[in-house]
């Protein structure tokens, strides 16, 4: 991670899955500077199994193509310390991974080391006789070429999936060539850029890695391993930790499923930053800059055991071994399994405890479990004539419902709802103005529910639009009214109420919506003693109702409340209230 890197939008929140038996990846550690006999033994004595050390070839060749290896002085005890590197690694049952990178002026025509050669022959011959010559030393685990390629801190002036291609074929040949053993890992990757790694395969990368490698140890990290979110229509995210799972898909999407893939770098900064503190990417003055020395040791133990859940998924070197004080970004000075006074942080243990542990065992990681849903209405198979109500329940035992989404017929949008989901708290629409306009026949109600981490379910409903007399079965609904007494202000008079279904549901247990309009009739007596309808009005029956008239005569007036009737529904009405107008 060396320098900064984008920041991650992790929006979810932590949760579980079952854990599965699986062979853990190998622990490793990353140390900064040359790898001096101090820097190793101290990372020895972290019990790691791998120790990821820069190798940059413009150190190695300054000045002249097939200046490596030199009798020079300076050049001569710098393939000295990486040789005795290798011998004394390979003593403690430890093997160096070269990330080789930075290309020297006279290869790239340029001061700017990140820079790429302008003839990746040079390269490639470069490191077949780097990697012929450690041959002859010792043991090395496998060789990165160059770092981060995928983004333009560490390649100039912007990444380039052709340009990196061609470098890897001609490291590929190059390495092979020195040492046929010897294991090719293609650049690592800033997160789990899978979308990068698809450009390589685009470009003819195939056939020229050995393996792949990602970085997860990204801006401003401050959620454990087991939290993720999506993109891309559901795919594992670039900046989830769990995201190399996209990159094994793309990896087995294009022939390479049976390769590993190494996470050369993991990590979480011990900043224990207040909640603005960060200062990096998108989410600048809005989150952590890191964790506290607590979190950092549970989230290592966590991701270890995360990983062991993945076979292919076979090294795993923590970033990085020592804090640091002279970056000027403080989060970058604090992703050490030690303080920079060489003391331990939690970390440490919990480092060693998986390095003796071969890795660990795994355990849970992230809730994969989609929610579970109750649809209330409509019932399968359901008949109606002119409207359906919808009502449906989602419950989620993780990180939570964050939306439950009505559509019909295969996807076509009815309504959405995401606002105060409570587990198995229904949401709906009574009724669905929608499915007036179906036609005759079959059609399907389908309900979806999506949690908090993306994952979705589904279930179809089909029901049965009909015609009126289609339907045998008749119900009688009931006109509810607010209140016995009409009051009136001015002459102006008003009754409310609704048209309930309850007492049918009651007998039924399954009722349609209600269609057709309910009406109300305002009656006065006149002086032959007979009631003469003299105002009227309509309403939707599927809707509370309030009528209000202006009434000219004073005297006796009764009202009442008339559903019209619309199958399978009876007409019906209220009772009379009668009142007087003064």
């Amino acid at each position: 991670m060396r320098l900064p890197k984008l920041l991650i939008p992790l929006f979810a929140l932590a949760a579980f899955a079952l854990p599965s038996a699986a062979q853990a990846a190998t622990p490793g550690v990353n140390i900064a500077g040359a790898p001096t006999p101090d820097r190793v033994s101290e990372a020895i004595q972290t019990g790691a199994k791998t120790v990821r050390i820069f190798a940059l070839w413009k150190d190695f060749e300054p000045d002249n193509k097939n200046e490596y290896p030199s009798n020079e002085v300076n050049l001569h005890n710098l393939t000295t310390t990486f040789d005795n590197a290798i011998k004394q690694l390979n003593a403690a049952g430890a093997q160096p991974i070269f990330v080789v990178t930075e290309a020297p002026a006279w290869a790239n025509g340029s001061s700017d080391v990140n820079v790429p050669p302008a003839n990746m022959a040079d390269f490639g011959d470069f490191l077949k006789r780097f990697a012929a010559h450690n041959k002859a030393v010792g043991t090395v685990a496998g060789y990165e070429v160059w770092n981060e390629p995928d983004e333009n801190t560490f390649w100039h002036p912007a990444p380039d999936a052709g340009t990196y291609t061609a470098m890897l074929k001609a490291a590929y040949a190059g390495i092979k060539a020195g040492d046929p053993a010897a294991t090719v890992v293609a650049g690592p990757m800033t997160g789990n850029d899978y979308t990068w790694l698809q450009n390589l395969y685009a470009a003819g990368a195939a056939g020229s890695f050995d393996a792949v490698a990602v970085h997860t140890d990204t801006a401003c990290l401050d959620r454990g391993p087991d939290e993720f979110y999506r993109e891309n229509g559901g795919l594992l995210a670039r900046y989830t930790f769990l995201g190399y799972r996209t990159v094994h898909d793309t990896m087995a999407a294009n022939g390479d499923g049976g390769k590993p893939i190494w996470m050369s770098e993991l990590g979480w900064s011990s900043t224990n930053g207040g909640p603005t503190s960060c200062t990096r990417g998108m989410w600048t003055g809005q989150k952590p800059s890191g964790v506290s020395e607590a979190n950092q040791a549970a989230y290592l133990a966590k991701a270890y055991a995360c990983l062991a859940n993945d076979p292919y998924v076979t090294q795993a070197d923590w970033f990085t071994l020592r804090d640091t004080s002279d970056v000027p970004v403080d989060e970058l000075n604090h992703y050490g399994l030690l303080r920079t006074d060489g003391s331990p942080k939690p970390a440490m243990s919990a480092f060693r405890a998986v390095a003796a542990a071969g890795g660990g065992a795994a355990g849970s990681c992230g809730d994969f479990d989609a929610p579970a849903i109750r649809v209330v209405k409509p019932t399968p198979g359901q008949q109606f004539v002119d409207k359906l109500d919808l009502s449906a329940a989602a419950t989620d035992g993780g990180v939570g419902v964050a939306r439950i989404t009505f559509t019909f017929d295969g996807g076509q949008d009815i309504r959405n709802f995401t606002d105060n989901l409570v587990n198995d708290g229904p949401v709906g629409l009574a009724p669905w103005q929608g499915s007036g306009k179906l036609a005759l026949g079959p059609h399907t109600v389908e309900v979806t529910a999506l949690d908090k981490n993306g994952n979705t379910s589904t279930t179809s409903i089909p029901v049965l639009k009909v015609a009126a007399g289609a339907l045998k079965s008749t119900l009688t609904p009931t006109v509810k009214l607010k209140s016995k007494k009409i009051t009136c202000k001015k002459r102006v008079c008003s009754i409310a109420g609704s048209i309930s279904r309850a007492a049918a549901a009651k007998a039924s247990g399954n009722v349609p919506s209600l269609g057709g309009k309910v009406a109300v009739e305002w009656q006065y007596r006149n002086k032959k003693g007979k009631w003469r309808k003299l105002v009227g009005g309509l309403k939707p029956a599927n809707k509370p109702f309030t009528f209000k008239a202006k009434l000219k005569y004073k005297g006796k007036w009764r009202v009442r409340v008339v559903y019209q009737g619309q199958a399978p529904w009876k007409k019906t009405a209220s009772k009379y209230i009668a009142f007087t107008v003064k």
